[in-house]
Formats: C-alpha cells, structure tokens, sequence
C-alpha cells in the first residue's frame, strides 16, 4: 500500500515545489491548506492545481497515517491470538444437541 501512494505524494510534491518557486512558499502552504484563495496568488492556474490537489490528497494521506497508527497500537496490544481467545469450534452434532436441551425445557 505504502507503494501505490508514493507516485501520488511524488507529483504532490513536485507541484508544491514548482507552486513555492512561482507564487512564494507561504501563499504555496495557504492553498494547499486552502487558507487563502487560488484565486489571489500570482499565478492562479498553478495555484488552483496545488488546491484541488491538496483536497483530493491531504484527507487520504492522514487517513492512512491514523489507519497505520491505530493498526499498530491494536497489533502491540493483542496479547494471544484469535485461535487462543475461540480453541474450538460448535459442530453440527453440538448445535442440535444445544437447541434439542432448549426445545426441550
């Protein structure tokens, strides 16, 4: 998964760099950020790029951050294994045994 996002944040970032160069690094960051308007920069085309992606890309990326972080914090805290928490499994014979008891009371 890490892998099919690198391309993404590549071209993200390759579009915050040239965006930095044209219209100056803080209006970059306000847009991306969607602080201040595409629209008010020196070169709003490139601006408007860097601001749609920074709504399509930002979400995903601390999404996938949290995900990475919650899945690893229920990882270091499983103590057994699922096979530990349910040894056996019901069988057929034991479910009608059970629902023959319960049908009978």
């Amino acid at each position: 998964m890490l892998f099919r996002g690198l391309p993404v944040l590549l071209a993200l970032a390759v579009l915050y760099v040239v965006t930095g160069f044209v219209v100056g690094w803080r209006d970059a960051y306000d847009v991306s950020l969607g602080i201040e308007s595409p629209a008010e920069t020196k070169a709003p085309v490139l601006a408007w790029f860097l601001s749609v992606a920074g709504w399509l890309v930002m979400p995903g990326v601390a999404g996938a951050v949290a995900g990475y972080v919650v899945s690893d914090s229920i990882a270091s805290r499983r103590s057994r294994s699922l096979s530990e928490s349910f040894p056996q499994m019901i069988t057929k014979d034991d479910l009608r045994d059970i629902l023959r008891e319960l049908d009978d009371e």
